[in-house]
C-alpha cells in the first residue's frame, strides 16, 4: 500500500489531482491509515497508468470513467492502438527535431513542411476514440 504522497511521487502526478481523481471514481484509495490519510493497492496504480495512458490522448475524464467503468472493453486492443498512437507521435516529433536541426544547419534554406502534416496522427487519434 502507498501512500497518496508515495503514489504522487511515484507518478508525477499532484496530490490535488489525484485526490480529485478519487473524489470523481476514477480511482479510489482502499483503505486509510489511522489519521485518515489514503492508501492505494497495486490495482489503484494500475487503473492510474491507463488512466495516464488515456490522457495522453488528451481523452475528457467523463470519457475515461465510462470507457474504464466498461466490462466489455477489450484492454489488450485499446493498448494496441495506444501504442499505435505513441510510434506516431514519436515519428512526428522525431520529424519535427531533424526540421529543427536542419533549420540550423546548412539546409536552413529548404523548405518542408511535411511534418506539419498530422493527418495519419489525427486519423489514428479518431479511430482509438471510436473503438473505445
Amino acid at each position: 500500500m502507498m501512500t497518496l504522497k508515495q503514489v504522487s511521487e511515484l507518478t508525477g502526478v499532484n496530490i490535488m489531482t489525484l485526490q480529485y481523481y478519487d473524489k470523481i471514481g476514477l480511482i479510489r484509495s482502499q483503505e486509510r491509515t489511522d489519521t485518515g490519510e489514503r492508501l492505494y493497492d497495486k490495482d489503484a496504480l494500475l487503473r492510474l497508468q491507463e488512466i495516464l495512458l488515456f490522457r495522453e490522448l488528451e481523452m475528457p475524464l467523463k470519457d475515461i470513467i465510462a470507457i474504464l467503468n466498461d466490462a466489455s472493453r477489450d484492454k489488450q486492443k485499446a493498448l494496441q492502438r495506444h501504442a499505435e498512437f505513441l510510434e506516431l507521435k514519436k515519428q512526428h516529433i522525431e520529424g519535427l527535431l531533424s526540421l529543427i536541426h536542419n533549420i540550423m544547419g546548412d539546409e536552413g534554406s529548404r523548405l518542408d513542411f511535411s511534418i506539419f502534416n498530422t493527418k495519419k496522427m489525427d486519423e489514428c487519434k479518431k479511430q482509438i476514440m471510436e473503438q473505445l
